[in-house]
């Protein structure tokens, strides 16, 4: 090739676009950097009009174009042009390929770049080619990977449509500095494999999908649990509260009177005196101190209890659930307490630091959306000192715990209200029934290690619905639960 003689030209100004093809028979000279190539007419009109037509439609065809760009790159350009489709190995070919593309002006090479099959990225160090096909799913389907490209193809159609000299605004080959390792992982789940995963690794991978925005793989490895209360008729999801999205609690109005146990032992959860009562099961005598979950209450009652029930929240898991389920939340925070007031017989739940904001955050935006009543929870904090007297502020909440299944002291606890009646109980607690004005009682107070709740509404009030929890007393009882590495 070094023998044939022609005029070099080196052509870098943008070209006027033009429908005229060129001779199919016809060879033309095109040097890219520092490689010769002798291309035919037909191939280069393969996907016209483009940089080449343009460029030999205006000059002799023995002139040689010389284009300062990649020839490695340029290889694969002419395997397309001859048509073969290009295999994109990784993130920096498809970078450079896209680039030269456009620089080339080659329409049909642009648009199967961007329909291409595969997303190419580097993770860590690692090059990926991730087929797009996994992302299907409503919920993946506007992840990291799509929305990069989106936005970077959008810059470059706006860079088109105003003629601008020069090169397209591409962004730097795809480099996330997250693992590797997770990204495999979340590869074959996408992909339908079922992988053995500790609690440790699980929410790390849960981290991995929020950063990638792969919105219904996180609910999928979100541990929660559909369970049907043959009681309420009604499915509940147990779930905890830290995994809760907002956008899915919802309050639906009950319609329908409720029979069974715990429907009435839940709807006998009031504020008014005689409804805390039948709620605590502080009006039991001893001789009473039945299980509570076998407690009926007097036929006479069960209308008056039916009447005035609540309302539970609801949660539909996002991507996942269809319909809404009687939401139970679990707390794991040992920043809750449950105060028992002996004078007024009243029982509360104590959220503070992180569980009282957590629980803020969760709930807050859907009570005051409430269209029946709207409930503030700023109304329910008060502030108060702690141990090393700083100020903090607390949620004191209305609890009703008649259909807890209760430990205490490691110890299953069927009648907590008859330890607080016992006349041995003279501890001070915070007395809650005004949180206006704070003064101190008799009761007892109860720290909660793991505890599982319902959450509900009427006319206006919010009450916690305990279902599962353990607690401690003290010090000591604290100690016991602690283990040895």
């Amino acid at each position: 090739m070094s023998g044939q003689k022609g005029e070099i030209v080196v052509y870098t100004k943008e070209l006027e676009t033009t429908p005229e093809l060129l001779p199919n028979h016809e060879v033309f000279k095109i040097r890219i950097g520092q490689k010769l190539f002798e291309i035919s007419g037909a191939t280069l009109n393969s996907d016209a009009p483009n940089f080449f037509t343009q460029f030999f439609n205006t000059h002799d065809k023995n002139t040689i174009l010389f284009v300062d760009r990649s020839e490695d790159v340029f290889i694969i350009i002419y395997r397309h042009l001859q048509g073969y489709f290009p295999d994109i190995k990784n993130e920096v070919q498809f970078t450079c390929l896209f680039a030269d593309a456009l620089y080339f002006q080659l329409p049909k090479l642009v648009k199967l770049i961007k329909e291409y099959d595969y997303h190419f990225t580097n993770i860590g160090g690692v090059p990926f080619k991730v087929p797009k096909s996994l992302f299907h799913e409503e919920g993946n389907r506007l992840n990291y990977f799509e929305t990069i490209s989106r936005t970077s193809y959008e810059e470059i159609e706006k860079w088109e449509s105003n003629k601008k000299p020069g090169f397209p605004p591409l962004l730097p080959p795809s480099y996330i500095a997250r693992s590797p390792e997770f990204f495999r992982d979340i590869l074959s789940l996408l992909g339908g494999s079922k992988l053995e995963l500790s609690e440790e690794r699980t929410a790390s991978l849960i981290k991995e999908c929020r950063y990638y925005r792969l919105n219904r793989l996180e609910q999928e490895l979100v541990r929660a649990k559909i369970i049907y209360n043959p009681l309420t008729n009604c499915q509940e999801v147990c779930i905890a509260l830290d995994s809760v999205s907002k956008k899915g609690v919802t309050i639906e109005r009950l319609t329908s009177l409720h029979t069974g146990n715990q429907s009435l032992a839940v709807s006998s959860c009031l504020n008014g005196t005689e409804g805390e009562k039948a709620a605590t099961g502080f009006h039991k005598t001893e001789t009473d101190s039945g299980n509570n979950d076998e407690y009926e209450p007097p036929t006479k009652k069960v209308k008056h209890c039916i009447e005035r029930h609540w309302s539970m929240l609801k949660y539909q898991r996002p991507y996942i659930d269809t319909v809404s389920h009687d939401l139970i939340f679990q707390l794991h925070s040992n920043q809750c307490k449950i105060i028992f007031n002996k004078k007024n017989k009243t029982v509360h739940v104590d959220l503070s630091r992180e569980a009282a904001m957590l629980f803020e955050n969760k709930f807050s935006d859907v009570l005051l959306e409430n269209p029946d009543f709207k409930i503030d929870l700023s109304e329910y904090k008060v502030k108060l000192r702690d141990s090393q007297m700083q100020v903090e502020s607390h949620l004191i909440i209305p609890a009703c715990v008649s259909i807890c299944d209760l430990t205490v002291n490691g110890a299953k606890c069927c009648n907590i209200f008859s330890l607080v009646n016992d006349s041995k109980c003279k501890g001070r607690v915070l007395d809650c029934t005004n949180l206006k004005v704070l003064n101190c009682v008799h009761g007892l107070k109860l720290h909660l290690s793991k505890s599982m709740w319902k959450l509900g509404t009427n006319n206006g009030r919010i009450i916690l619905v305990a279902v599962k929890a353990e607690t401690f007393s003290g010090t000591k009882e604290y100690c016991k639960m602690i283990d040895f590495l």
